[in-house]
């Protein structure tokens, strides 16, 4: 094999180097962003299409990289304080899956989050995605339990969304013995994550069409992997951004559901019958391939009935959610979800009448003359 020149070694290194921690992208990652995204490049985390599973798998991810930024700085990671922090075993499709129960100091009868965590359909965990739960729960007051479904190529569809859903009935058994609501339920998820709460929430609405299940009272999806398209706006404009590229949606894709991508199950934007659904909240970045998919999604939510609000976070990219303490539009993102989720639960203090204002009565006219004549 001939060397290389050595100036011509020293561009291609150059031209490395150059890459901008995004990745290739028309936007600009926000200042806090910025600080995230290098620190993953410093951490030399690779695109997961062209690794191994095993390989992929090690790869840092985005919350790893936001608490290794203290450290550099020769501070302590950061992590959201939550006052109870159990772990448990889920019931899924076919054994037990990993959970992790987040419980305020007192919780009794507190409204109640399902969450599945991002990642891919290969790879993350409940440790990756933490911290999103812990924001979720310290912002709400809320009890929020994670679970990990099974991944590929371990598994194959649909027994992820198998997983997810026998999961979501698992935790509807154990609400009243965390001191949660079962009639207060939010099931969210990020990118495949929030493809399994929405699969699911389709699932239990056709249950209780049959007589059994319980649908979910709202949906939080985050940065959705809403179908399994490879050809929209923001694969095209930001395919090749970081943390996730189109190469890395379609690998994952391929190992999971090489010959289902169509199946209805998984493909969600595209259905049909997205009505009877309870009111959706939809968190979306800027610098990421899924942001059309997931505004594509809200439009069909809401033509076919189903309440569902949608708000892109400029100067964000994929899995930015859960970075609040490191990133202000992570926070702001945070909030804003919280927001939404308690307005969706909000019960007046204050009793609401049905009719007229009730007045006191008149007092008696030999009463009122006698308290008169004391008073002179």
């Amino acid at each position: 094999m001939r060397r290389l020149a050595p100036c011509l070694l020293v561009g291609l290194l150059a031209a490395c180097a150059a890459q901008p921690p995004q990745g290739r992208t028309p936007y600009a990652p926000s200042p806090g962003m910025l600080s995230v995204l290098e620190e993953r490049q410093a951490m030399h985390a690779k695109d997961l299409s062209g690794l191994s599973v095993a390989d992929a798998r090690d790869v840092p991810g985005l919350p790893d990289a936001a608490r290794a930024i203290p450290n550099v700085r020769g501070l302590p990671a950061v992590y959201t304080e939550v006052p109870q922090i159990t772990a448990l075993t889920a019931s899924g499709a076919e054994g037990g899956l990993s959970a992790r129960l987040y419980r305020p100091a007192l919780a009794k009868d507190t409204p109640v989050i399902v969450y599945f965590p991002g990642g891919t359909w290969v790879t993350g965990t409940l440790d990756t995605y933490e911290e999103s739960a812990r924001q979720l729960s310290m912002r709400t007051g809320w009890v929020v339990v994670s679970i990990r479904t099974r991944l590929a190529p371990e598994v194959t569809f649909p027994a992820v969304h198998d997983d997810a859903f026998a999961a979501y009935m698992w935790a509807r058994s154990h609400m009243r013995e965390w001191g949660a609501d079962p009639t207060r339920v939010v099931l969210a998820g990020e990118g495949p994550g929030a493809n399994l709460a929405l699969s699911t929430a389709l699932t239990a609405r056709e249950r209780v069409r049959q007589g059994s299940s319980a649908v979910p009272d709202q949906l939080l999806l985050i940065t959705p992997l809403a179908g399994t398209g490879l050809s929209d706006a923001s694969m095209k404009e930001s395919g090749r951004s970081r943390p996730l590229t189109r190469a890395t949606v379609d690998w994952a894709q391929d190992l999971y559901a090489r010959r289902n991508l169509a199946d209805p199950r998984i493909d969600l934007v595209n259905r049909p019958d997205l009505g009877g659904l309870p009111p959706t909240t939809i968190i979306l970045a800027e610098i990421d391939p899924l942001r059309s998919g997931g505004e594509a999604l809200a439009q069909r939510l809401t033509a076919a009935g189903t309440p569902a609000e949608a708000r892109l976070f400029p100067g964000t990219t994929h899995g930015f959610f859960g970075l609040g303490n490191q990133v202000p539009e992570a926070a702001e993102a945070e909030a804003y979800a919280v927001t939404r989720l308690q307005a969706g639960f909000y019960r007046s203090a204050v009793p609401v009448l049905s009719g007229p204002v009730p007045r006191a009565p008149a007092p008696h006219p030999a009463r009122a003359r006698a308290r008169a004549h004391r008073h002179r």
